[in-house]
């Protein structure tokens, strides 16, 4: 039945009674098997971008990613290294933050650039 569905699949059911629960899980051969720890790390990964949205729009400036996780630790966000460099990749490829390669780090797209920082075009 599922197997003439129209569109991708991806189906879960949990069924409990007493003490024993069942999971089934069904998803396209050819998809990736859809897992629980996923889901989560992509609501985590969702955090860590708006904690680091959130970051850089305080400090008013732009931050290095370096700066970015010593922020995010003295906030306690419990954001590691490699979750921080992930939901950076994904701010920078979505246009959400720029990084110009200047050292200078992370900074809104709709910021100007500073004035001593050398263009390729100049």
């Amino acid at each position: 039945m599922l197997a003439r569905s129209p569109g991708p699949v991806a189906v879960r059911v949990m069924e409990a009674d007493g003490r024993l629960a069942c999971l089934l899980t069904v998803w396209e051969v050819a998809a990736v098997m859809p897992t629980v720890g996923g889901e989560r790390r992509k609501g985590e990964r969702a955090t860590c971008k708006q904690d680091i949205l959130a970051a850089i729009r305080e400090a008013a400036h732009p931050l290095t990613r370096k700066q970015l996780l010593r922020v995010l630790r003295q906030r306690k966000s419990g954001h590691g290294p490699g979750t921080v460099a992930k939901a950076l990749a994904d701010l920078t490829k979505t246009g959400e933050l720029v990084n110009h390669k200047d050292k200078r780090g992370y900074r809104l797209p709709d910021w100007p650039r500073q004035p001593d920082t050398p263009s390729l075009f100049d």
